[in-house]
């Protein structure tokens, strides 16, 4: 389905813009142990190749994260124009899908114990000095229709 969906392009608005063209999955408690690196990369290919199909000539940013609260893959696109991510916090830019997917797969849906990064010491819970600064590991692709 998420392929297949019109795409929303709003040079004006990157907000609007990226969250009428996001989509997002988490899988079930039973499945989780079923799911791979490869299946979810390929999964995110056929996604990008159909977005990329259906463009008719523009040029947009396709873009990918782990949404560790929701516990979910996100990802979307947005006009290659406005020149930035839609993100309020520190992004660090990735082309290697992989990385993005084992975070998710491995630290998160296969991994009962997951907790946000913290700086370890359990003396220091609660502490601004001690905690570690959020930067968020986003997958990006230029696509041209």
């Amino acid at each position: 389905m998420a392929g297949h969906d019109e795409i929303v392009v709003d040079p004006a608005d990157i907000v609007h813009e990226a969250r009428a063209n996001m989509w997002h999955f988490s899988p079930s408690d039973e499945e989780s142990n079923q799911i791979t690196v490869a299946g979810v990369e390929q999964f995110i290919g056929e996604i990008i190749k159909n977005r990329k199909a259906n463009l008719n000539g523009r040029e947009m940013l396709f873009y990918c994260w782990h949404d560790a609260q929701a516990r979910q893959l996100r990802f979307s696109l947005i006009s290659k124009s406005h020149n930035r991510l839609p993100f309020g916090c520190t992004v660090k830019q990735t082309f290697e899908l992989s990385s993005v997917i084992e975070h998710i797969v491995h630290n998160d849906w296969l991994n009962d114990q997951y907790f946000q990064e913290s700086c370890g010491h359990a003396e220091c819970e609660g502490h601004v000095e001690c905690q570690v600064p959020f930067v968020l590991l986003v997958f990006v692709a230029n696509l041209a229709g």
